[in-house]
């Protein structure tokens, strides 16, 4: 445990760089990106400019879920390496002032991890008490597709799963279970890791009784149990027998939880986690299925979380992700030039007054890979997609292109180190997203005008003036325009935005404050009383 005062501020003032880690760098030639391949690449998150790096989950597990079905929370998955690996990857990260914050998935583990094992082989020992189980299932839905409730072989009752009938969920009202998961943080963090990323947390209090949900189709059911009766008790207990012993970071993913409930638990007079990573760019239909999207909505996102917490607490900024097809095919226009887009959305998030996550491949503008077959996709909820519209009657191109609408494989794609590929010398475990040209990190790091060298940008100006660019009140100072977004940050911080792919006219409001700005950073030419096509400006 950590001896000294923690420092309070530094996972705000900092940027978290998430890396996916099967894809993020091959060391060993075996197709898999590996714990060796991340210590390798740290270096390249530090050019870059960020100070925190999340990685997806690497301990134990069968990967059905791609790590987020844990079959031992103390061990390092032999698919990534070992823990003499992991060591390593850390002592590299301190080397480089580098934070190192793990992905934790607290409400459920693999039905392979032998907590569950034990319960399926003495159903009256302890620890068929980990798990939930009914005689009788109710109506509930697994955001996965299909029931929420499965028998396992040779058993007759029912085990609760929200997600994937391999994720069991665990009993929250077991202590044991409680003190098991706080054992298992404080052994990562001995080890000298700088805080977690609490997966799906909000739905480990389970309604008593569980009830027949009103209306029990995945993302409503998920809405009803988020922020459940016990959830902010179990918060204050963990925060009490794990976080406040160390200098840590605890972020929370929050879907289903509006700024109101969020800044409960972030705020500082009752803390329960630093931060919550909420879902509101997700839950856009249009963008998440790459169709036209609302630029008035997209903006009122991030005013509505600065007005719930920004003053009181403190925000996570979260647009791409592991779970999300990729920014640019999101909210782009394939009609526009695709690095104009993505150093446009960049600079819609980075310098909010929050703690921005960039995911990897984003900083390069990578965009969505191409699947032609039922084959090429790995992603478990794409495929049980694909089998329920095929279940229901649609044809197989009916059914492959609902799957590609929504596959968590576009995100998931080796990252391109070089024109090559440069991920590794074996075959990639998934097939790389195709290069349009200079999408790859060794091309943008020669290139002064990149997209990576915009985020660089970006994340300097925050580095280096956090009271304007961290700190600094927000203001969005034109909510109501259909394409430009224009905000102010702190007293000078202008930052303009057109989200469109027309040249539009800055209205006198914004033309009057440029007047008395300089602008220090542009994705093309500086124009004070228009905005090209998916044209940037920063102004102080």
């Amino acid at each position: 445990m950590s001896g000294h005062e923690p420092d309070e501020t530094w996972w705000k003032t900092r940027s978290v760089y998430q890396i996916y880690p099967r894809s993020f760098r091959d060391a060993n030639g075996d197709g898999m990106g590996d714990l060796a391949g991340i210590t390798q690449g740290l270096s390249a998150i530090k050019a870059l400019g960020a100070g925190i790096v999340w990685m997806s989950p690497i301990f134990r597990s069968p990967m059905v879920d791609n790590g987020y079905d844990m079959s031992g929370y103390r061990e390092i998955d032999p698919l990534f390496g070992t823990m003499a690996d992991f060591e390593a990857l850390l002592a590299e990260a301190k080397r480089l002032d580098l934070k190192i914050v793990l992905d934790i998935a607290l409400n459920h583990t693999s039905i392979d991890h032998p907590w569950f094992q034990a319960a399926l082989a003495d159903p009256s020992g302890p620890y068929r008490h980990y798990y939930i189980w009914r005689d009788e299932p109710n109506n509930w839905q697994s955001i996965f597709g299909g029931p929420a409730w499965s028998k396992a072989d040779g058993d007759d009752a029912f085990y609760l799963h929200l997600f994937d009938k391999t994720q069991a969920d665990l009993n929250w009202e077991n202590p044991e279970v409680r003190e098991e998961i706080y054992g298992a943080m404080r052994f990562w963090l001995d080890k000298g890791v700088s805080g977690f990323r609490l997966d799906v947390v909000t739905v480990i209090s389970k309604p008593p009784g569980l009830p027949d949900a009103p209306d029990p189709r995945p993302m409503p059911l998920y809405d009803m149990l988020a922020g459940g009766p016990r959830l902010h008790e179990w918060l204050r207990d963990m925060r009490r027998e794990v976080f406040d012993l160390y200098d840590c970071v605890a972020i929370g993913e929050g879907p289903g939880l509006n700024p109101e409930r969020a800044a409960a638990i972030v705020n500082p007079a009752d803390p329960m986690l630093h931060m919550i990573y909420h879902f509101d760019f997700v839950d856009h239909t249009g963008a998440r299925q790459g169709k036209d999207w609302d630029r008035v909505w997209f903006k009122s996102v991030f005013d509505r979380w600065d007005k719930g917490i920004g003053p009181n607490g403190w925000n996570s900024c979260v647009v791409g992700n592991h779970d999300l097809r990729r920014l640019i095919a999101r909210f782009g226009d394939p009609k526009s030039d695709p690095d104009l887009v993505a150093k446009a959305l960049a600079a819609t998030y980075v310098l909010q007054r929050a703690t921005p996550f960039i995911y990897q491949g984003d900083e390069l503008g990578l965009g969505d890979t191409t699947i032609t077959s039922v084959n090429e996709l790995d992603d478990v909820w794409a495929k049980t997609t694909y089998r329920l519209a095929r279940s229901k009657g649609q044809s197989e191109a009916e059914a492959l292109a609902k799957a590609v609408a929504m596959t968590r494989d576009h995100a998931r794609t080796p990252y391109p180190w070089t024109p090559e590929g440069g991920f590794g010398t074996g075959t990639p475990w998934l097939k790389p997203t195709p290069n349009r040209g200079g999408v790859d990190l060794a091309s943008q790091q020669a290139d002064e005008y990149s997209v990576w060298a915009f985020y660089r940008a970006l994340l300097e100006l925050r580095a280096k003036d956090t009271e304007t660019w961290v700190f600094g009140a927000y203001e969005d100072l034109l909510p109501e325009h259909e394409s430009l977004f224009a905000y102010r940050r702190g007293a000078q911080g202008v930052v303009c935005v057109n989200l469109g792919g027309q040249t539009c006219a800055l209205p006198e409001t914004i033309t009057a404050r440029l007047a008395e700005r300089t602008c220090i950073l542009t994705s093309g030419e500086v124009t004070p009383t228009h905005m090209g096509p998916w044209s940037t400006q920063v102004w102080v």
